[in-house]
């Protein structure tokens, strides 16, 4: 049995993908890339930041790692591991976890 990679011609295509696992993946140049688990010490800091935060930042604004935004360049998208979202965009991550350009 042959198995091909699956390409991507646009980040659209690429969010109706599911393979599905729970991997996350970068799209770089139409092909997936998954991404390695995150070093412990680089959670421990974002948890920090986060729970600091907390009291500047409505909770609801604040998104730890999993947020998956859309990016210029290659990889196409990135998992930050903390971010403070717009207000704008609370609702929008209802669906998906995901911001778009």
């Amino acid at each position: 049995m042959t198995y091909t990679k699956p390409r991507f011609l646009s980040f659209e295509e690429y969010l109706s993908y599911d393979d599905g696992t729970e991997n996350l993946y970068e799209l770089f140049n139409g092909e997936l890339i998954k991404v390695p688990p995150e070093p412990g010490l680089n959670v421990e800091i974002a948890n920090f930041l986060l729970v600091s935060l907390l009291s500047v930042v409505e909770h609801h604004r604040l998104r730890g790692h999993g947020l998956e935004i859309e990016v210029r360049g290659e990889p196409k998208n990135r998992y930050p591991d903390l971010t403070i979202i717009q207000q704008e965009h609370v609702q929008l991550l209802k669906s998906r976890n995901t911001i778009m350009k």
